[in-house]
């Protein structure tokens, strides 16, 4: 019995010391990485491309990119804007129910020029 104890508690002192790993299972997601929620990716953008599609992560969309500033549930079909930059588009509710409504990343410095 006693060694058995020993053993538990040389396996707690093990994982109590081993860093934790910066890269999570369920948030803090990397590029490219299957996820359910804009939330779990490190950049904020979750993004499927099809209905039936599985979503990952993405990086935010660039100047002069594809944009949509809503998402359903927290996944996009565009990734929303980078700081800086916001999205320029048709905001109908048509383009909103159909979830066509991109637009274009602008950059905001530029357009009060």
């Amino acid at each position: 019995m006693e060694k058995i104890l020993v053993l538990l508690l040389i396996t707690l002192a093990v994982a109590c010391a081993a860093p934790p790993d910066p890269r999570g299972i369920i948030i803090n997601l990397d590029e490219g990485e299957l996820c359910l929620n804009s939330a779990q990716c490190k950049s904020g953008c979750c993004q499927h491309n099809t209905v039936l599609g599985l979503s990952r992560c993405t990086q935010k969309a660039r100047e002069n990119a594809e944009c949509s500033p809503k998402h359903i549930q927290g996944v996009y079909y565009r990734c929303p804007c980078e700081r800086g930059l916001y999205c320029e588009g048709d905001r109908s509710i048509i383009g909103a129910i159909t979830n066509t409504n991109y637009g274009i990343c602008l950059d905001t410095r530029r357009s009060k020029e």
